[in-house]
């Protein structure tokens, strides 16, 4: 029997760098909730071997959000890996120019949507006592943070708060909870990002250069296999050593 596969932020560009590496089989089921940019998916379930569902669902909106939660829970869809990446294009402010708005549709996308989503099939996930989920986070969260990102770098540091409360809670019903933490990533989320910020975040990093989503995508992997039997409630950099 194969394995079931969550996908929370499909579309997104680390998302789809995974589904395009990882070695899937037929039996493999994967559930992929987008909000844009379908056509990739479409292109990438025609390429692979697994049984690939696309779900759509805006995680700012919170109906939309447990119908989402509410499709797995009908459907009895009790997967046995979830990848947790959804975003919010970022974007330079001032902190005196944000809207409370603004924080709280990152923190709707990054946080409300996997406590929702979560609640719909976690038991389910306790009483098999196997599950392996990996989230999304940010090098903010482990070096001094950049300027101007406010509601980012909070809802980022909210969700590494409930990555690591979960891991605590269910690391004896044999679920681990890890997180990946890339420096600057190439991805089209920093589309409102002036491009002389982007280029100097690769003329200062070590390895002199931002991070890719294939770099990332190999951290997943590993957390996914079989191999990592032991590892739970960490936040695992991804910065070609600028942060530790």
């Amino acid at each position: 029997m194969g394995n079931r596969y969550l996908l929370l932020g499909a579309s997104a560009d680390l998302c789809c760098a995974f589904l395009q590496s990882h070695s899937w089989r037929e039996d493999d089921e994967i559930v992929a909730q987008y909000f844009h940019n379908m056509e990739k998916l479409e292109k990438i379930a025609r390429e692979i071997p697994a049984q690939m569902r696309l779900v759509q669902a805006n995680f700012r909106d919170a109906a939309s959000t447990e119908s989402f939660a509410n499709v797995l829970k009908e459907d009895g869809f009790v997967p046995t890996h979830v990848l947790h990446v959804p975003a919010v294009p970022i974007e330079n402010q001032r902190f005196t120019e944000i809207a409370w708005s603004d924080a709280e549709g990152q923190l709707n996308v990054q946080c409300r949507a996997l406590i929702v989503v979560l609640q719909a099939f976690i038991k389910q996930m306790a009483k098999a006592k196997q599950g392996k989920i990996v989230i999304g986070l940010s090098s903010c969260t482990i070096n001094v943070p950049p300027k101007y990102l406010s509601s980012y770098v909070m809802a980022k540091y909210a969700l590494m708060g409930l990555g690591k409360t979960l891991a605590a809670e269910y690391a004896p019903k044999n679920i681990q909870v890890n997180m990946v933490s890339p420096s600057m990533m190439e991805t089209k989320f920093l589309q409102k990002m002036h491009e002389q910020v982007v280029q100097q975040s690769a003329a200062n990093n070590p390895a002199k250069r931002n991070v890719m989503p294939e770099d990332v995508a190999g951290v997943i992997e590993y957390l996914f296999s079989d191999t990592n039997t032991f590892i739970t409630g960490v936040n695992i950099p991804v910065t070609g050593g600028d942060g530790f």
